[in-house]
């Protein structure tokens, strides 16, 4: 919550131990993801990307329960499939045959609503003793946004030395859509729209250097500090949804491997910052609730949680189809 970590929530899997002990009410959440990527140069200085995304989520939950007993249990749910399909063009500001110690690439690109936003599970259970189908899952683990997006993104590079050079890119993607129409929970007297969730921005930005550690160069070892994060406000289109909204700053190792027209990749950002900002449901719930309190002594501040990882892992495998053989100079994998 903010920047503050509860760890106190997280200790095993709910419920009480022998001794009667609290064993935490922590969400956990376990997301794995494949990005099937496919990029065509047009030119050598145009480039078209495709990424189809493919995800497997899980979020691990604890739920207190009325019957048979008043304790509480953790369970599951899951949400699976295609996610929001990307497509980009990027552009080289310099020619690469002429820019051997430095260039800047611009890119535009499209993000379509082809993930599933309204994903449900069954056999939920539910505080009485029940189980319920088709429940929807929390916006967290949904494969898609159910926006219609555009993005802008910048990247380059520059040679300081024969085998060290620093580079930066960075990322916008603007989802003017206010809400995809799913409903988080019910709606609230004063609050109406902001049980649905939000089709948020999101941003993403990268800097650091790399170093050829081979004398054939086909081992470059990477360090980056990273920044990326949901608004609290998008940049265009209405505001009253629901989101999570926060960033991460990370610092970021990397290895890239390349033998012929095969590259290995592995990063390994650690996230040291991690901050969950107040989001417009927040700050209008506050509102509604200081509205209706006389002594500023007692006036709230509501700020919800959020579940951050304190480290993530990348591996990528890349082939390229040529038609000859030109040395240039690759920019390490951005995985957004």
């Amino acid at each position: 919550m903010g920047t503050q970590e509860q760890p106190q929530r997280q200790v095993t899997g709910g419920g009480h131990d022998a001794e009667g002990n609290d064993r935490g009410d922590a969400v956990n959440i376990y997301s794995h993801a494949v990005d099937f990527n496919l990029s065509y140069g047009l030119t050598n200085r145009i480039q078209l990307n495709l990424t189809v995304p493919w995800v497997h989520n899980e979020r691990s939950q604890v739920l207190k329960t009325t019957t048979p007993i008043r304790d509480t249990f953790r369970y599951s749910l899951y949400a699976k499939g295609i996610g929001d399909v990307r497509m980009s063009v990027n552009y080289w500001l310099i020619d690469p045959a002429k820019a051997h110690k430095g260039n800047v690439m611009i890119g535009a690109g499209v993000k379509l609503a082809t993930g599933n936003y309204a994903a449900t599970d069954n056999h939920v259970p539910q505080a009485d003793g029940t189980f319920k189908d088709f429940v929807v899952v929390d916006q967290a683990i949904q494969p898609g946004d159910g926006g219609v997006g555009f993005s802008l993104e910048l990247q380059g590079f520059r040679q300081l030395t024969k085998a060290v050079s620093a580079f930066a890119n960075g990322y916008y993607l603007f989802n003017p859509r206010e809400s995809n129409g799913t409903y988080k929970s019910a709606p609230k007297k004063g609050l109406e729209g902001y049980e649905i969730y939000a089709s948020p921005d999101q941003y993403f930005g990268r800097v650091g250097v790399m170093a050829s550690v081979l004398k054939q160069q086909n081992l470059t070892l990477s360090l980056a500090g990273r920044m990326e994060g949901i608004p609290a406000y998008d940049a265009f289109g209405g505001q009253v949804a629901y989101r999570r909204p926060g960033y991460v700053m990370a610092v970021e190792s990397g290895v890239t491997y390349r033998t012929g027209e095969h590259s290995f990749s592995l990063f390994v950002p650690y996230n040291f910052k991690k901050n969950r900002i107040q989001s417009a449901a927040d700050i209008a719930d506050q509102n509604l609730q200081n509205s209706k309190i006389s002594d500023p002594a007692k006036m709230v501040h509501v700020q919800g949680d959020a579940a951050f990882a304190d480290y993530s892992i990348t591996v990528g495998y890349s082939y390229r189809i040529i038609k000859a053989r030109k040395e240039t100079h690759l920019l390490p994998v951005p995985h957004y």
